[in-house]
C-alpha cells in the first residue's frame, strides 16, 4: 500500500514538471560547494596578482582551500 501512495506521489510530481525542478535544485546544491571553492581561489589569485598580499600570505591561503 505505501509503495502504492510512493508511486502516486511520484507520478504526480513527473506530470507536474516538480520532480524535475527539485532534482535540478538538489544537482544546484551539490556544486555549490565546488563553484564557491572556485571563487575563492579566483579571489585570493587577483589579491595575489595585484599586490595586496604578500607571497607568504597567498600560499598560506591556498593551503587553507
Amino acid at each position: 500500500m505505501m509503495l502504492i501512495l510512493i508511486l502516486a506521489i511520484g507520478f504526480y510530481l513527473y506530470k507536474t514538471g516538480e520532480l524535475g525542478r527539485l532534482l535540478n535544485k538538489v544537482q544546484t546544491l551539490g556544486s555549490n560547494s565546488s563553484s564557491n571553492l572556485n571563487e575563492a581561489r579566483r579571489i585570493i589569485d587577483l589579491r595575489f596578482a595585484k599586490g595586496e598580499i604578500t607571497a607568504e600570505e597567498y600560499s598560506k591561503l591556498k593551503n587553507l582551500l
